[in-house]
C-alpha cells in the first residue's frame, strides 16, 4: 500500500496509545513523494524576544508501494525519534544507543521489525511510478552483454572515463531518458554496471542521445549529439 493522511493518523493515534502511553502530543502531519526517506521526524522552531516554540512534523512518503507492515514500522521509527527529542534524552547519536535499545525493545514486546533504515526491495522499487529525467549509460561489453547504470548528474565524466578504462567494455553510449522506469536503479556515484531486459533498452534508445565534447579551454561538456556548439 502506499501511504495516506488517513493511514498516518490513524497508526499515530493507535501507536501513542498502545506503545508509547500516550505521551505524545499530536504533530503535524504530511505525505511527500520523496525519494530521499520513508518516514520523517521534524522540528519546526519559532522563536521571537519572549520564548521559543516547537512544532512536531511527521511526514510518511507514498513513493513506493510497501507492506502494510513494513509502512507502520515505519511509523513507530519516527515516533521513537519523536519520543526521544520530546523528553529531551540525549543519545550518542541520531540512530543511537537509546534508539537502538528503544527499538529493539518494542520489536520484542510488540513483534515488530522496526530497522534503522529500510533498504527497498527490487518489487519495491519497481512501485515508483513518478515520472522523471534520468542520465543513463548503456555499456556494450566485450561479450556481447548490455548492461547500463543511471548515474548521479555530479559523477557522469568521472564515471564516462572509468568507463573508457574498462577492458571488458567495448562500448558506452549515454542517454537522457524521461520515465518512471529507471526509478528502480538508484543513481550510482560509483562505476557500476547492471542488467537490463528489452524493455530498458528500448526506453533507452528512445531517449536523447548525448556525447562528450572538448571545448575550449580543454573542458569537456555534455550535450545532445549533433548539436553544433561553439568552440
Amino acid at each position: 500500500m502506499k501511504a495516506t493522511i488517513e493511514f498516518l493518523e490513524d497508526r499515530f493515534i493507535k501507536y501513542n496509545r498502545d506503545i508509547f502511553n500516550n505521551m505524545l502530543p499530536l504533530p503535524l502531519m504530511h505525505i511527500s513523494k520523496a525519494r530521499s526517506f520513508m518516514g520523517q521526524f521534524k522540528v519546526e522552531r519559532n522563536s521571537s524576544w519572549r520564548s521559543t516554540n516547537e512544532i512536531y512534523h511527521l511526514t510518511l512518503s507514498s513513493r513506493y508501494d510497501l507492506e502494510e507492515s513494513v509502512l507502520e514500522d515505519v511509523v513507530i521509527h519516527e515516533m521513537i525519534h519523536y519520543l526521544i527529542h520530546y523528553k529531551k534524552i540525549k543519545d550518542t547519536s541520531s540512530h543511537g544507543r537509546y534508539f537502538r535499545k528503544l527499538m529493539t525493545d518494542i520489536n520484542l514486546r510488540f513483534c515488530r521489525n522496526i530497522t534503522v533504515s529500510h533498504r527497498c526491495s527490487p518489487k519495491e522499487l519497481e512501485s515508483d511510478d513518478a515520472k522523471s529525467h534520468s542520465i543513463v549509460c548503456l555499456c556494450t561489453m566485450t561479450d556481447g552483454r548490455k548492461l547500463v547504470c543511471r548515474v548521479s548528474q555530479s559523477k557522469v565524466f568521472e564515471i564516462h572515463r572509468a568507463f573508457k578504462e574498462w577492458d571488458k567494455v567495448e562500448k558506452d553510449e549515454w542517454y537522457w531518458v524521461y520515465g518512471s522506469y529507471f526509478n528502480r536503479y538508484r543513481r550510482v556515484l560509483t562505476p557500476r554496471l547492471f542488467s537490463v531486459d528489452k524493455e530498458g533498452i528500448g526506453i533507452i534508445e528512445s531517449g536523447t542521445l548525448l556525447e562528450f565534447v572538448e571545448v575550449s579551454g580543454g573542458k569537456t561538456i555534455l550535450r545532445p549529439a549533433g548539436r553544433m556548439v561553439r568552440l
